[in-house]
């Protein structure tokens, strides 16, 4: 395997990074066995009890909130023979039990059941608990584990600018707590997964990719589109350890709504809504339709887009698996969680114009990743041309620019490195 020096520069990487199974091993090992990695967002596991089985890196582990209503992570895998303990993706349970043998374990990870208990030693229960994430914490709900015990706090992990960037995609919705739907569509790629790692936060590819999403909108609307990248105060950012943004940094959002607008069924929510909260206070409820108008990367493998969490799963070097769950609003008029539902769908649905145009364009890399002379991917776009902001914490320039990309692959080349955790 090529040293990581040879995989990435400052401006580029090779595309052995996205083909080689060695390289993928390597980013289970040293950046999903080792940082923070998003989980699950605390409403999926509200109650005593409830769970939903993830994986980190390759460890399959389930996040479970226990009797005392502490959320643990424990790892999914029976410690006699190495079964699958939990084999379904969402639940609530006491306990969880082995059907191999039959061992069982109480949903904070004790062994609390063996068959047969008297062909084995007396401390087996002790002994051979369920093996524990030593690390979880949350932020506002967004709930992240670590198998490195030695890891830094989670605030510290995040930045106090990406925090700001959390907390503004959290608080856009007319003052109203966000709770995450109980589905989430669930797409299986077949290609590498830092490929949607860089996408959500391309603010380059959009007037491209989804040509046709914007020529559908200005046919509807009978009005023009113009693009975040024409906005001269629109921005690409990259924090410190791998985070990003790009930010269109407008407060207009008639566009948006105009679009909203456009769906089947819409005009008569807008009146239910606009005399559910009255004309005063339909601006606000209106504009938290579409979300925060930001797109937030915490690395590796959480974004947060328009109104949704967006998971990024590895599972082999050319296969990832992306799920998408929506956010709705608490105690919120009826109609604002409909029309936010079906707006999210026009764009990130699995028959939207978005996620499907991505996808297309995955598939098109990773044709073009066949041996050639040169096999270097560039990010070169607005290099040199950053500026920092006065704390350091930020890397600024335009939102076509490819700052977050290449703060993605600072990150990433560290971790692999073995430079940072």
């Amino acid at each position: 395997m090529p040293t990581v020096d040879q995989l990435v520069r400052a401006d580029a990487v090779h595309r052995d990074i996205y083909r080689d199974p060695a390289v993928f091993e390597l980013e289970m090992t040293r950046i999903f066995k080792r940082t923070w990695v998003y989980l699950a967002h605390e409403s999926e596991v509200a109650e005593p009890g409830d769970y939903v089985t993830r994986t980190v890196g390759r460890e399959p582990v389930v996040l479970v909130r226990g009797e005392d209503g502490v959320l643990r992570a424990v790892v999914n895998r029976c410690r006699h023979r190495a079964a699958l303990v939990c084999e379904h993706e969402t639940g609530n349970a006491k306990s969880f039990r082995c059907q191999y043998h039959g061992w069982t374990y109480r949903n904070d990870g004790r062994l609390i059941g063996v068959p047969h208990p008297e062909r084995q030693s007396a401390d087996v229960r002790e002994r051979l608990g369920l093996a524990v994430v030593p690390r979880v914490e949350s932020y506002r709900g967004l709930v992240f584990g670590s198998f490195n015990p030695a890891v830094s706090g989670l605030a510290e992990h995040l930045g106090p600018a990406a925090l700001g960037y959390i907390d503004r995609f959290l608080d856009h919705c007319a003052g109203l707590p966000l709770t995450a739907h109980r589905q989430a569509h669930r797409i299986t790629m077949p290609a590498n997964w830092k490929l949607q790692l860089e996408n959500g936060l391309d603010g380059y590819h959009a007037g491209f990719t989804h040509r046709s999403f914007f020529d559908v909108m200005r046919r509807r609307t009978g009005a023009s589109v113009r693009f975040a990248s024409g906005l001269p105060t629109a921005t690409a950012r990259a924090f410190r350890n791998g985070h990003t943004a790009i930010d269109p940094e407008t407060t207009s959002r008639k566009p948006l709504i105009q679009r909203v607008s456009t769906l089947p069924g819409a005009a008569a929510k807008l009146d239910a809504l606009r005399a559910h909260v009255g004309p005063q206070r339909f601006d606000e409820y209106a504009g938290a339709i579409t979300g925060a108008g930001i797109n937030v990367g915490i690395f590796p493998n959480l974004q947060l887009i328009g109104i949704h969490l967006r998971r990024i799963e590895p599972v082999s070097v050319d296969r990832t698996i992306v799920s998408v769950r929506p956010l709705l609003a608490v105690d919120a008029p009826p109609e604002l969680n409909w029309l936010r539902l079906r707006y999210h769908e026009l764009f990130y649905g699995p028959a939207g114009f978005g996620q499907p145009d991505d996808f297309e364009m995955f598939d098109r890399v990773a044709a073009g990743l066949a041996d050639s002379e040169d096999g270097w991917l560039r990010f070169e776009r607005g290099h040199g041309a950053e500026t920092e902001t006065e704390d350091g914490e930020t890397i600024v320039g335009n939102v076509t620019d490819e700052i977050p990309q290449r703060g993605q692959y600072r990150q990433w080349r560290a971790l692999l490195a073995g430079e940072t955790a």
